[in-house]
């Protein structure tokens, strides 16, 4: 492993003892870090590092956690250091101290390659860690490295604050947008099969497991844009463009798809498909196989695993569901209603058509999550459209993921990580998948699994506000307030009117124990969100924690006066009075709470609470009874 500090040479010309006091600081900092991880300081070369380690995983951990060291210090201490780190794997020759050869050469070659504050490693190094770490990894392509023979295929490891691209611009080419196709047909009616062909190309190209789609609700709102590929490419960090046309007149109809570089705008591929419009569903099948084989042949070596899919009967229901999902992402109480009203209306059209009970199943959990309308009502209805889906077609992924979150509302968290897992299986490019499972992943406790998870979902689905509130959330969590920032501005941006930014702001607040300002921020929140008990109950906690326990029991009296079916009722209640803290009150609905099972367990976990709430041993037995570790 090399290690290097950005910009020390210019620094050591202007300022000579700024130069040694930053050389101080790094070493003082990351001595200990090597010492964690096995590894052998061979030397320093000037304000480098050459470190020797028995296990390419130790380094690449080793070099990790050197990095959020680094900008853990210069978060919390405004430290202006920068380093860049090379890791790979080959042998050496030992003579008396030092160590050299050809892999001594190449990682010194690799660590200027890194951004700065990011690490680089070979592909030597990637083979043997690749399904032994958490966090991403990106190639950035084969370099042609001075005095070494062979390109090297140099791998950029990325950390919680980074995106996929590359200082220098380069953009992965497996990583693809498919773009809506254009309906360049006479009858404007006819825009349903673009739109079918865009989700069939989407959904077929998705379960190739070396490549990364980008999910259609991102890729879609491209739809009728002036950008150029290279802009939409930098904003959703993909290497490769999927565009193209559909024309049908009469009983034919051509599709044209065309693959560009995103980095060059150079078309890679491009093809025709004429057909006969016999059966618009098995067309549209094949067309997207097609082209999904001949990407593959371009951009990496085929390996798919592919979930069975049943074309639907009706194109009617098929345009029904499409709307449907696309409603389904700006989680309104209006959008949800006419989502489900446009899921139902496609299984009037199309009894067995699976995705279309999906789609309820998921709209009913999700109305009832956002407290729109009561568990009591929507679970039955949901339950029993996620059954048929299963019956119908039982190898979907959509339908696993589902069942999935039910089970886990039902706090049976182990089956639920097999339905995940499942759902991630039979599509990997499944945003909602991977945010869903992120979501559970924290409720039992896996933190860095949950917010990998999230971050592989926010790279699948770049523009959604949810993942972008959730990736947030995470930063807040580790008290990375740069990134919550940084997250929370994508979040306006995405969708200036959402509802929960300003309450996102609060959150932030209460991490970084400014109860104070949580207050003033869950207030103006609330004010464009009044019937939001959720905040409600979280600015009653402020209050409690702010030392105002009068104000905080005002709110706790409004919350009890909510009906008994409205979701949470017991626990909101419950995490008020922690705030104050009243402990036998809190527990006491927090019980209710968990007969209904309407706790969010993240949120008991991660909360700023009073340090009595935890030593409670009554806290403890909560997550017992859950069988969760606390």
């Amino acid at each position: 492993m090399f290690t290097d500090i950005v910009g020390f040479t210019k620094l050591a010309q202007e300022n000579e003892s700024a130069a040694l006091e930053l050389l101080e600081v790094q070493r003082a900092s990351l001595r200990p870090v090597f010492a964690r991880h096995g590894g052998r300081e061979v030397k320093t070369i000037g304000d480098a590092f050459l470190v020797e380690f028995e296990s390419a995983l130790e380094a690449t951990l080793c070099a990790v956690e050197v990095q959020n060291t680094i900008h853990r210090m210069a978060l919390e201490k405004g430290q202006d250091l920068k380093l860049r780190i090379g890791v790979h794997l080959g042998d050496v020759i030992h003579k008396e101290n030092d160590i050299l050869g050809d892999a001594v050469n190449v990682a010194s070659r690799i660590e200027p390659l890194a951004e700065p504050g990011g690490v680089c490693i070979s592909e030597q190094v990637y083979y043997h860690i690749k399904n032994k770490v958490d966090f991403a990894l990106v190639s950035l392509g084969r370099r042609e490295l001075k005095n070494v023979g062979d390109p090297v295929e140099v791998f950029k490891v990325v950390l919680p604050w980074m995106s996929r691209a590359d200082p220098e611009g380069t953009l992965d080419r497996r990583r693809i947008a498919v773009l809506p196709f254009s309906n360049i047909s006479p009858d404007k009616n006819d825009e349903y099969f673009a739109e079918g062909m865009t989700e069939e190309l989407t959904n077929t190209i998705s379960h190739n497991v070396q490549l990364k789609v980008i999910a259609r609700t991102s890729a879609g709102r491209y739809k009728g844009t002036s950008k150029s590929i290279s802009e939409i490419a930098r904003e959703i960090g993909v290497g490769s463009i999927l565009e193209g046309s559909v024309r049908k007149a009469g009983n034919k109809i051509r599709v044209t798809a065309q693959l560009i570089d995103a980095q060059t705008e150079n078309h890679l591929w491009s093809d025709n498909y004429d057909r006969e419009l016999d059966d618009i569903f098995t067309i549209q099948t094949e067309i997207a196989k097609n082209v999904s084989q001949a990407l593959a042949a371009k951009l990496i070596q085929p390996e798919t695993k592919a979930e069975e899919k049943k074309a639907p009967m009706s194109s009617k229901a098929y345009v029904r569901y499409l709307r449907g999902r696309t409603l389904l992402t700006g989680r309104t109480k209006e959008g949800m209603l006419e989502a489900k009203k446009l899921f139902e209306d496609a299984i009037s059209e199309d009894p067995n058509y699976a995705e279309a009970y999906v789609g309820l199943a998921d709209v009913c959990h999700l109305l009832s999550n956002y407290e729109y309308f009561p568990r009591s009502q929507m679970r039955p209805i949901g339950e029993k459209a996620l059954e048929k889906a299963l019956s119908l077609n039982d190898g979907l992924a959509d339908a696993h993921n589902s069942l999935a979150e039910y089970l886990a509302e039902d706090y049976k968290f182990e089956e639920s990580v097999k339905e995940f897992e499942k759902a991630i299986l039979l599509n990997p490019n499944y945003a909602l998948a991977h945010h869903w499972y992120g979501i559970i992943l924290l409720e039992m406790g896996k933190e860095d699994e949950g917010d990998e998870q999230e971050a592989i979902a926010a790279e699948l689905d770049p523009l959604s506000p949810a993942l972008a509130g959730n990736i947030a959330y995470a930063c807040m969590r580790r008290g990375d307030s740069e990134g919550a920032i940084k997250n929370l501005e994508k979040l306006k941006e995405l969708d200036p009117g959402n509802k929960f930014h300003d309450f996102f702001q609060a959150i932030m607040s209460e991490y970084q124990g400014d109860f104070e300002s949580a207050v003033r921020k869950t207030e103006a929140a609330l004010r464009s969100n009044p019937e939001n008990y959720g905040m409600l109950s979280s600015l009653a906690f402020y209050y409690g924690r702010l030392g105002n326990p009068e104000k905080a029991m005002e709110i706790i009296h409004t919350l009890e006066k909510l009906p008994e079916d409205s979701l949470g009722k017991a626990n909101k209640i419950g995490i008020a009075y922690g705030g104050i803290p009243d402990l036998d009150a809190m527990f006491n609905y927090l019980d209710s709470a968990f007969e209904e099972r309407s706790i969010l367990w993240r949120v008991l976990r991660y909360s700023n609470f009073d340090e009595s709430v935890r030593k409670d041993p009554r806290y403890a037995q909560l997550f017992q009874r859950a069988k969760l570790t606390v």
